[in-house]
């Protein structure tokens, strides 16, 4: 057998593991539970949300908002009654905001932990945790649907140098007028208009940590690299 067919024959690592493991699922289509394994690969982080489409540009800084969520998002919750038993017996939490690679911010609504997925099987707890990601978040209903509303897998490729993935997403900071506290949250504006906030209790305080590592690239799972390259297990 030559060389060229040998290679030829050979199985797609990148294939396989996209096929295990889509890049984004319908709301309703939820993703593999994490942690866990499937096909030789570990399973990916995956997180529930919405994307903004953002203006790249290599030096832009965009703010931690970490503190955009302590600060804003976590008096909401309170204020709209969400911090309820139903809630955390079911794993809905607070929405959070983060990047997504460099073109993006993710509003996240929940993640596919081995303790929030199961819940989200149930179209009653699906439904909870869209409405009331959209009053937290005060977006747009229109704008903000079901449709858009996508698990995507961590962490985002990277793509820097290259052609962003379209993803679907409810604004496009290059062709759509943002809402005035959108814009304050990207530009860390928002610090001169809202109070300063208490802290997280500590449990939520460290899933917050690991989150901003995992996001840093800190926190490296042996199957994903920057590049969003998968590695088999070891054996």
């Amino acid at each position: 057998m030559s060389p060229v067919a040998s290679a030829e024959s050979q199985p797609n690592p990148r294939a396989t593991y996209d096929e295990l493991f889509k890049p984004t699922y319908r709301f309703d289509e939820l993703p593999p539970s994490w942690p866990g394994s499937k096909g030789g690969f570990e399973t990916p982080v995956y997180m529930l949300g919405w994307l903004i489409r953002l203006k790249y540009h290599p030096t832009r800084r965009i703010p931690d908002f970490r503190d955009w969520t302590n600060d804003v998002l976590l008096p909401r919750w309170e204020e709209l009654g969400f911090n309820t038993p139903e809630n955390k017996r079911d794993g809905v939490v607070i929405p959070d905001v983060r990047t997504y690679g460099y073109h993006h911010v993710f509003f996240i609504v929940a993640d596919n932990s081995w303790k929030s997925l199961p819940p989200m099987k149930r179209p009653e707890v699906r439904e909870r945790a869209f409405r009331q990601a959209l009053e937290v978040l005060q977006l747009d209903p229109e704008r903000a649907t079901e449709e858009k509303l996508r698990w995507f897998r961590l962490r985002a490729p990277d793509n820097t140098g290259k052609k962003p993935i379209t993803y679907p997403h409810i604004y496009s900071e290059a062709k759509d007028t943002l809402p005035e506290w959108m814009s304050d949250m990207l530009d860390g504006s928002w610090v001169d208009k809202y109070p300063r906030n208490i802290y997280f209790d500590p449990e939520a305080e460290a899933y917050f940590e690991w989150e901003r590592e995992y996001f840093a690239g800190k926190y490296d799972p042996p199957q994903q690299e920057d590049s969003d390259q998968p590695r088999g297990r070891q054996m």
